[in-house]
């Protein structure tokens, strides 16, 4: 049965497609997928994971398996607090900090609480799907501000709050930008932060890359300059630790968290008790620090057998982004074609990629842009999956006309 009638309007705004395609083909053994977000699976910690389970559940099995608290499990809220004034130098009280199923979910509770259908926000362009959809499944009228070299376009943005007073909030993911791997300067921070603040208006940081800066060296988050209550500061054990467990965070206002908890209760009552007590446990008994200096240098190292490939491989047009940290890079034909179009006859050569439009808030244009990851595959995988998808888009090449 067809149930499209009975859809909702803000939900016919989500196209499901890239999504859907990134995690189909990230489990097909056939394809050497450069589409999925996902980190080095070998790099788990699973043993000292299940250790940690099995140690939560033998000693305090009441607590790691009964109902917690909406707003996060004391202890690991206490250690939150503490690792983000160490590690990023975000000074965040118990109050001001919600833990939710990844930073995607905290991302949705904030949209449903701040936004009424038609609502504008504004995103740097390109962004991530998911934040994009989660915006779109709350009703907001998305409005792009394209990335420079380092970050956000600050005229583009001034310009943009000047001719949309109205505007809710503005996202940025402003180290390792998904999907292009850019990183916004310290410089650009500080500005971006004083436009906000002139104009009045929240900001949304996403930061799950921070620590996988390649140099090891954390910028400054936005929230660290906030003297206003405007950033909410949105964060994640799923790059550095395990995507799986579904532990993320906001730090925001204490009015904002009382807000986001009651949204939170709507949806799932709480974050599971389990997984915060694992990574509590874990860190306890493990060097967190020395795993993630580990993922660090693989993707290094990772990135730059990308890199050399897409030199070697794709056509002589094409421009790419040198990322310094995450998991991401952007290419750009810079011909015309559509990447889009493309999508079927890449996995027919069993390669996947997520086309370029599926990052904008526009989904009719059509972009000559695709995102690649190089966290996930070992070396040789990534430079035959470049290989393959270079001979496609050479020849494809041939047959383009511009927006073709």
């Amino acid at each position: 049965m067809e149930y499209d009638f009975l859809i909702s309007d803000r939900m016919r705004n989500v196209d499901p497609k890239p999504l859907d395609d990134m995690f189909s083909f990230g489990v097909d053994p056939t394809v050497i997928s450069l589409a999925c977000g996902n980190p080095d699976a070998s790099l788990f910690p699973a043993a000292a994971l299940a250790q940690a389970a099995f140690d939560v559940i033998a000693q305090e099995p009441v607590s790691a398996l009964q109902y917690g608290k909406t707003k996060g499990y004391p202890p690991f809220l206490d250690y939150l607090c503490a690792r983000l004034k160490q590690k990023q130098g975000v000074c965040c009280a118990e109050d001001e900090l919600l833990i939710t199923s990844g930073s995607q979910q905290g991302l949705e509770l904030f949209a449903k609480v701040l936004l009424n259908e038609g609502d504008t926000v504004l995103v740097e362009e390109p962004a991530f799907i998911g934040s994009l959809n989660a915006f779109r499944s709350a009703g907001a009228r998305l409005i792009g501000v394209p990335l420079e070299r380092d970050g956000m376009s600050l005229a583009a943005l001034d310009r943009l709050l000047t001719a949309h007073p109205e505007t809710k909030f503005v996202y940025t993911i402003p180290t390792s930008n998904n999907p292009t791997g850019i990183t916004m300067s310290v410089e650009k921070r500080r500005r971006f932060y004083e436009i906000v603040k002139k104009h009045r208006v929240f900001v949304a940081e996403d930061d799950p890359y921070s620590e996988l800066r390649f140099d090891g060296k954390i910028l400054p988050p936005i929230k660290c300059l906030d003297t206003e209550g405007l950033v909410l500061y949105f964060g994640s054990f799923s790059k550095i630790l395990s995507p799986g467990l579904r532990v993320g965070y906001v730090c925001a206002d204490p009015a904002m968290i009382r807000l986001l908890s009651v949204a939170k209760q709507t949806a799932d009552l709480q974050t599971a008790v389990l997984q915060q007590m694992m990574i509590l446990q874990y860190v306890r008994c493990n060097d967190l620090d020395a795993h993630i200096n580990a993922l660090r240098e693989r993707y290094a190292a990772k990135c730059g057998v990308m890199l050399a490939a897409i030199d070697l491989y794709f056509p002589a047009g094409a421009s790419r982004t040198e990322p310094d940290g995450g998991l991401f890079l952007w290419c750009d034909l810079n011909n015309g074609c559509d990447t889009n179009r493309l999508v079927s006859k890449a996995v027919q050569k069993r390669v996947a990629y997520v086309p370029g439009y599926a990052f904008t808030a526009d989904l009719t244009n059509k972009q000559s842009t695709l995102r690649l990851n190089f966290s996930a595959l070992p070396a040789e995988q990534i430079t035959e999956g470049v290989r393959r998808l270079g001979s496609l888009l050479k020849t494809a090449e041939k047959d383009c006309t511009p927006g073709g």
